[in-house]
């Protein structure tokens, strides 16, 4: 058999790799119709001898149905039937295979009814700009040919797609997707067809909005392709894993690859439940140290795991996830989808005792920043300190959240907030939300130990660092939609050095900007060109219709040296402000599947 999995750092960014969809042969040219993509990774992978691949697969099924028969809280918190998508890992079966049983366990329910499988795995070896399909007109593997789908290929690829490209040389010898089609063949019958799709450098939306070309088949399955984290020392793998796995049961964008190594195909999987208003939920995970003993998502994240033979062993991490249609409750916990953020809750905890990305029902109608007292400019950094001082490990004086929210009840009404984080100057973290979920207080608590924690860009903050953190708390406004139908009558709308900017193209491109930004982009034409560039878009787009949406908020921000007040009268334009810098993103949001936002300092 193989490592636990063979990865070449750095080939999943398409470096050098032009993006541009060559033109090909309909569906219906027998070159197309009649090669037939040979086995790269028998005989390593997984068993080059039939039999043997069939006992490996049946073994390892069985060994998971008598996990679940035994343990029951996890069937009875999945919904009926067969998940419409899942993700599961693509190591060699001996180290990743339960882990992929799990998974296939419940697909396996759909037997007779799924008819497609589109498979989606990251590039190994050969990087490309989007996601490319191939040539092939059938796949062969030891339990026999599996037909692609090569007419739904030609369709998606006519309709041109977004990043949706034709690429022979990454398909050749990639694992990523031929592991998965032994346990589809098992599972959901010989007469199963695929869509074998790589993923390279490409964004969470079109890789979603081609997702959601294939979705709305009953009878199609989503097979997304993913390992987690790489060789790392077990006990710092499960660690990583462990986040990892909140994060897309939380649906927070992006996963990056060196947390798991399908990272673009997981990302676009998240497009579209954001979209749709699915949750992705957790199965179980391992890692190729656990000897195949798998841990069940039964109680909440992060899950119960064996214990481990060798904590400093490298290891490579593994977890499954399923997604029903119609499954839009979370677990148990209020979702709330409104067309702009959509938000999941997960058991995961802070130091502070709240719960990560719940979401509460906002009863507080009231605009949050209009009503602050003049308090909030000591209380808001003060308790934003005590989260991250517990968070590090810190003995601290300072009231928790809850307590400090009954010594001041302003706190318990919901309110939106970012919380940055700078080391000598440097950002070091931020997160927020435009919509406010929950209160104000907890808000901020929350928001603190996921800047902390949680910024993909940055690794973790330490406790030798805390006293070099510096904090920002901003409290946004409610949004306001603007009723705009041109990129001119959006510039001409906006109020520089007050207005926040979100914007939307409805096709998965959207991001934010907050007021701060204006301090590098003074101009509107600039402002809305790098928001467009930062959505994915180009910076040159221009629409004379309204395909576009966007919104307005503002901000007051509060260090921990008093408060800074960004509102001004709708009279104070100051278009002319000088003084640019080189642009560099300076307090840029992105927006995330829960409504949560990451700011992009340079």
């Amino acid at each position: 058999m193989t490592t636990p999995h063979e990865h070449m750092p750095g080939s999943d960014v398409a470096a050098g790799t032009e993006r541009r969809k060559p033109r090909i042969p309909t569906y219906a040219n027998p070159i197309w119709q009649g090669a037939i993509r040979q086995p790269a990774v028998a005989g390593t992978f997984y068993p080059a001898d039939s039999d043997a691949l069939r006992g490996i697969i049946d073994r390892q099924l069985d060994y998971v149905r008598t996990l679940l028969d035994h343990h029951h809280n996890l069937l009875s918190r999945l919904p009926q039937g067969a998940p419409k998508a899942i993700i599961a890992p693509h190591a060699g079966y001996v180290y990743s295979g339960t882990t992929a049983a799990l998974a296939y366990s419940l697909l396996a329910r759909g037997r007779g009814q799924i008819r497609r499988a589109v498979i989606i795995g990251p590039t190994h070896r050969v990087p490309v700009y989007g996601t490319a399909c191939c040539t092939a007109g059938s796949w062969r593997i030891p339990l026999g040919t599996v037909p692609l789908d090569t007419e739904a290929e030609c369709a998606a690829l006519d309709a041109d797609t977004p990043g949706f490209i034709v690429n022979d040389d990454t398909h050749r010898r990639e694992h990523a997707v031929e592991v998965h089609i032994p346990w589809i063949q098992r599972v959901l019958g010989p007469q199963t067809s695929i869509i074998p799709l790589n993923a390279g450098d490409t964004t969470p939306g079109e890789l979603g909005v081609l997702i959601d070309r294939f979705w709305t088949d009953p009878a199609t399955v989503v097979i997304i392709s993913s390992d987690l984290s790489h060789y790392h020392p077990e006990h710092v793998a499960r660690q990583l894993d462990d986040d990892t796995i909140a994060r897309i049961a939380g649906g927070i964008l992006p996963i990056v690859p060196d947390y798991a190594c399908g990272a673009y195909p997981i990302n676009g999987l998240i497009d579209v439940c954001r979209r749709r208003g699915l949750t992705i939920r957790p199965l179980g995970c391992s890692t190729s140290g656990d000897g195949g003993v798998l841990a069940l998502a039964d109680s909440g994240l992060p899950m119960r795991r064996p214990d481990m033979a060798d904590p400093d062993q490298a290891v490579v991490g593994y977890a499954s996830f399923g997604v029903w249609e119609g499954d839009n409750d979370g677990d148990g916990e209020d979702r709330e989808n409104d067309g702009d953020c959509e938000h999941s809750g997960h058991a995961a905890r802070n130091a502070d005792g709240c719960a990560r990305n719940t979401v509460n029902a906002c009863t507080d109608p009231q605009n949050q920043q209009e009503s602050l007292p003049q308090e909030a400019a000591e209380v808001l950094p003060r308790l934003a300190r005590a989260a991250l001082a517990r968070y590090c490990g810190i003995d601290t004086d300072e009231p928790t959240a809850a307590e400090t929210s009954e010594i001041h009840p302003w706190l318990k009404h919901d309110g939106a907030c970012f919380v940055t984080l700078r080391e000598q100057g440097d950002l070091r973290g931020c997160i927020g939300s435009l919509e406010p979920t929950r209160p104000l207080g907890e808000d901020v608590a929350c928001h603190t130990v996921d800047a902390a924690c949680h910024d993909p860009r940055f690794r973790p903050v330490e406790p030798w660092e805390y006293p070099a953190i510096s904090i920002e708390v901003s409290v946004l406004s409610p949004k306001r939609a603007l009723p705009v139908t041109s990129r001119a009558q959006l510039e001409a709308s906006l109020v520089p050095r007050r207005d926040g900017l979100v914007i939307d193209d409805g096709r998965g491109h959207r991001a934010t900007f907050l007021p701060q930004v204006w301090d590098q982009l003074p101009h509107p034409h600039d402002f809305v060109g790098h928001l467009l560039a930062k959505a994915g878009l180009r910076a040159d787009t221009t629409w004379n219709d309204a395909r576009f949406a966007a919104w307005t908020y503002t901000v007051s921000a509060y260090d921990e040296k008093g408060i800074q007040d960004t509102r001004i009268s709708t009279s104070e334009t100051d278009t002319d402000a000088a003084g640019a810098a080189a642009p560099n993103a300076a307090n840029a949001a992105d927006i995330d599947a829960t409504g949560k936002e990451r700011n992009h300092h340079a």
